[in-house]
């Protein structure tokens, strides 16, 4: 551990489904020439962003998953002591990049790293936050909107997502509103996370007097049981819940889309892995994000036995896990082996 010379960070923030695990499997897979180690935060008791990094060399050495909290709260203590222990290892990271949740403030996990003792091993090189193109403008309304606000205020890069789904039009206006937020931002429009390198890596320091300027954004969240239970405290003054599902029996791609396509508008995302029958052999994916509902393929399942994981992020008055249970129950037909 070289105290002379402390290791990069950059930290990816972003509201729930902008895009960033995308932006992080595109870095990853891009020709950067670092040795990099991956923190990835879900705040869920089941870390879907961590599955869904895919075809990582060193994958479990490389990445940790911190779940069911937040780093910029509950989590934080973990997340400095799994830095920690990456560069105690015999061949630290060269880099380290966080994908924050997207309930997580960006500020706040920077703050953690301008403490004496941990200044000296990490510098925040810079943060990202990815925006939905399509949707952030939606962000209008209490703490959703505070906390989208936060995110990207905070920002050196700000990541136009999704670019390809609104017109010049839109993308004008949407450019404006962030230019109002954050002037000093550098704002670059992007499909699938596509960005230039150089706006991930050798930014330079962070500017610490940016990060003092405001007060971090407190969060409440709820993370539900995983499937097939029921959710304990309800109580209306938190502003995010969860609730997972988990199973090894195989679901109806039918059945999972006219599902997903029936939920609550007060579920703002849905993620995961699922084992479908049209295409057994492969991993499914889901992403839900407002409306806009996608179901692709991944890699193949390979010898890994398959699985159907994934996890739901609403209101708290709008995660009903009898609900949901009974809505997901029905997808896996009589016909398909346990």
């Amino acid at each position: 551990m070289n105290m002379d010379n402390p290791v990069p960070l950059t930290i990816i923030g972003g509201f729930l489904g902008a895009g960033k695990t995308t932006l992080l499997n595109y870095v990853l897979h891009s020709e950067h020439g670092r040795k990099v180690a991956v923190l990835v935060n879900d705040f869920g008791e089941i870390n879907i962003d961590s599955e869904l990094i895919v075809g990582i060399e060193n994958e479990v050495d490389n990445t940790i998953s911190l779940s069911n909290g937040c780093i910029c709260c509950s989590l934080r203590g973990d997340m400095l002591l799994s830095i920690i222990e990456l560069l105690e290892r015999p061949e630290p990271p060269e880099y380290i990049i966080i994908e924050a949740s997207g309930v997580s403030d960006p500020a706040a996990i920077a703050l953690s790293f301008l403490m004496p003792d941990v200044r000296r091993l990490i510098r925040v090189e810079n943060i990202i936050t990815v925006v939905d193109a399509e949707q952030v403008k939606g962000l209008t309304r209490g703490e959703n909107a505070e906390l989208g606000i936060a995110q990207i205020s905070v920002a050196d890069v700000l990541v136009l997502n999704k670019a390809d789904l609104v017109g010049n039009e839109r993308l004008s206006d949407v450019r404006g509103w962030l230019r109002g937020i954050m002037p000093g931002a550098r704002i670059v429009e992007a499909r699938f996370g596509r960005v230039p390198l150089e706006l991930v890596f050798g930014l330079g320091g962070y500017d610490p007097d940016r990060l003092l300027a405001r007060e971090p954004v407190d969060v409440h969240v709820h993370a539900g049981e995983p499937g097939h239970s029921h959710a304990g405290d309800r109580s209306h003054e938190k502003v995010f819940a969860t609730w997972s599902f988990e199973t090894g029996r195989m679901l109806s791609y039918e059945l999972v889309r006219k599902a997903v396509k029936t939920l609550p508008p007060t579920i703002f995302q849905a993620k995961g892995i699922l084992h479908l029958d049209t295409f057994p052999d492969m991993r499914g994916v889901l992403n839900v994000v407002g409306r806009r509902c996608a179901l692709s393929w991944g890699m193949p399942w390979g010898s890994q036995k398959p699985y159907s994981r994934f996890v739901l992020i609403g209101t708290p008055d709008g995660v009903d896990p009898e609900k949901l249970e009974a809505h997901f129950e029905g997808c896996l037909e009589p016909n398909f082996a346990r």
